[in-house]
């Protein structure tokens, strides 16, 4: 299992590299910079730019007819179009200017990642099946990558060729968001191992005192994984707010264009194509948000589980009680939720604020449809 989960991790930052997010590689002693992955990263960047705008433009002389007939429509693609070149935009500031940031996050993350595994700290199963969230994670990016394959020969086949394949600037995008859903899944896995260390040495038959040296390396753990909580908040805040604003646009796509093809009046071979393109752009965003949601609503409550872990303990010693208070003081202030500029939490409670706000759009742009119709 150690092994299987090591091959994902170098599978999915050698997948970060190919899309220019990444410059680092794994070695023996750790992540090594590279000067042609540098390079590497410059011009595919450059490439991508290009190649997007290219598409966008070629996207916009076909369908100009279409948008003419549907104003919604042109809105919907110059919108859509709009929050993807914004999220390339994010990407590539995320990977030039936070590289070393991101690089050591990973370093600090492997280095609690062995001292767990050398002291047989373990999570508990019901957490290692929630861990299993990796699995989904390549699975996605293999349906995402087939999907788009299947349909290119599918109309290479048919000699019409889509000119709005921006297969590229997709595969960067989820690449960003795949670093940071894999560096969230290692933040969670550490954390609930250093729970379960925190519970074998309370459990501990030994002296207090010697015992306390054990502690205080498990407090300076936790308090790394605090910090490092807060700074991928940071790193990560365009990409996360990118990623928030394309999955309520995508679901707004998706809703819209369905209402559209079931009780539209245009002609609903060509919808169904379009249609047909809205769920392969939309279908990434919209699945990767349902595991995003699951991780980053389990980091709401990693400090009250621990706080609640350490309340079921009781020690007749004093000073092991002055401990345990002082310990539960010290992180009592401090918070290990996923946030955008403090102002939105990424959890499940967001999926509520998010799904009616789909919907009250959708209604809107069918409302204003039909009144254009009459």
């Amino acid at each position: 299992m150690e092994l299987s989960r090591r091959y994902v991790q170098v599978g999915f930052l050698w997948f970060c590299t190919l899309n220019g997010i990444t410059v680092f590689y794994i070695t023996s002693g750790g992540f090594r910079k590279s000067r042609f992955l540098i390079g590497y990263r410059i011009v595919h960047n450059f490439l991508v730019i290009i190649l997007t705008v290219k598409f966008l433009l070629e996207f916009w002389r076909v369908s100009e007819h279409s948008f003419t007939q549907s104003p919604l429509v042109k809105l919907a693609a110059i919108t859509y179009f709009g929050l993807v070149f914004i999220s390339l935009i994010s990407c590539m500031f995320c990977a030039h200017c936070r590289q070393d940031r991101i690089s050591n996050m990973l370093v600090k993350l492997q280095d609690i990642d062995e001292v767990s595994q050398k002291r047989g700290y373990t999570p508990s199963r019901e957490k290692k099946k929630f861990l299993d969230l990796t699995v989904a994670l390549v699975a996605l990016l293999i349906l995402r990558l087939a999907i788009h394959g299947f349909l290119n020969v599918k109309r290479f086949l048919r000699g019409s060729h889509n000119p709005c394949n921006c297969f590229l600037s997709e595969c960067m995008i989820f690449a960003m968001n795949s670093l940071a859903f894999g560096i969230l899944h290692e933040l969670c896995r550490n954390w609930w191992c250093l729970q379960s260390g925190l519970k074998m040495m309370l459990l501990d038959e030994r002296p207090f005192e010697d015992r306390l040296t054990h502690f205080r390396k498990i407090l300076n753990m936790f308090q790394s994984l605090i910090d490092m909580t807060e700074d991928f908040c940071a790193v990560f805040r365009f990409v996360f707010l990118c990623y928030l604003m394309r999955n309520v646009w995508s679901g707004i796509r998706v809703g819209y264009m369905l209402v559209r093809v079931c009780l539209g009046h245009s002609a609903i071979e060509s919808e169904l194509e379009y249609l047909q393109m809205v769920f392969v752009t939309c279908i990434q965003p919209l699945l990767y948000s349902i595991m995003m949601n699951s991780l980053t609503h389990t980091t709401d409550s990693l400090l009250e589980d621990t706080k609640n872990m350490m309340r079921k303990f009781y020690h007749p010693n004093a000073r092991v009680e002055k401990t345990m208070e002082w310990f539960s003081l010290q992180i009592a202030e401090q918070h290990t939720y996923i946030h955008i500029f403090s102002t939105y939490r990424l959890n499940r409670a967001l999926v509520f604020e998010g799904c009616s706000i789909i919907l009250l759009h959708v209604i809107y742009m069918v409302q204003c449809e039909y009144t254009q119709m009459f």
